[in-house]
């Protein structure tokens, strides 16, 4: 297994009038620690929307983006047709492909709103595009591992253009988890959200990030209880 460590105080950092975000890749920033991908994947942020934040349309093509609703309320209006709001625990899946336009923000006058964004580079281009919404509800209470999004679309997780894998993962002290590859030769980038984890021996704190190659087989355990990850399996 080879692993490379991304330190939390390493992250890019981001700061604009509506929001304010930590970045895992440089995305056009000089940077000598942070890479410009991990296989398909080329941003990975770590968002605050400040109150009542609103950002206007724009456009995105050609690139499917996950966003996995931590806290708060946001708002969604898009050139589809979509008008919605996403609670914590929800997560959509838009596949831009040929293009489409979307704005939002965080409808809370007084509450930060908190969600992780990441883009993905699709297997084909100029597909149609698609807006999709995995709800808290539809993902099964008490399991360690929650799949969000995966290439097939499998159980309730929401079909992306890409042979990527995301998963929710809560692991419990001194209880190992085994996550076994889906394909040999991928790539995995686990980031620990709360807690922090041992992945095969190696330690991982709180919003640190691991990039792991050469690996089919990955030992997780907790260091602490109730310890919450976000691993994403991805081609290189």
């Amino acid at each position: 297994m080879k692993i490379k460590i991304l330190k939390s105080a390493d992250r890019g950092q981001m700061k604009h009038d509506e929001f304010e975000g930590r970045t895992l890749f440089s995305n056009g920033m000089a940077s000598n620690i942070l890479p410009q991908s991990f296989g398909a994947l080329y941003v990975f942020n770590d968002d605050i929307l400040y109150p009542k934040s609103h950002l206007g349309m724009h456009p995105h093509k050609n690139v499917e983006i996950v966003t996995v609703m931590i806290s708060c309320t946001e708002s969604h209006r898009d050139t589809l047709g979509a008008h919605e709001e996403y609670h914590a625990g929800n997560v959509q899946l838009i596949s831009s492909g040929e293009g489409l336009y979307h704005e939002g923000g965080n409808v809370s006058e007084t509450d930060n709103a908190r969600h992780l964004q990441i883009w993905v580079a699709p297997r084909e281009l100029n597909l149609t595009p698609s807006v999709k919404v995995l709800n808290a509800s539809q993902i099964a209470e008490n399991t360690v591992s929650k799949l969000l999004v995966s290439p097939d679309g499998d159980g309730d997780s929401l079909k992306i253009q890409q042979d990527v894998w995301m998963y929710q993962m809560h692991i419990k002290k001194d209880q190992a988890y085994t996550y076994s590859l889906h394909k040999d030769h991928n790539g995995v980038l686990i980031y620990v959200l709360h807690g922090g984890v041992l992945i095969n021996g190696v330690e991982v704190q709180k919003e640190d990030t691991a990039l792991i190659t050469e690996s089919d087989v990955l030992e997780i355990s907790a260091q602490v209880d109730s310890s919450e990850i976000f691993l994403i399996e991805t081609v290189l």
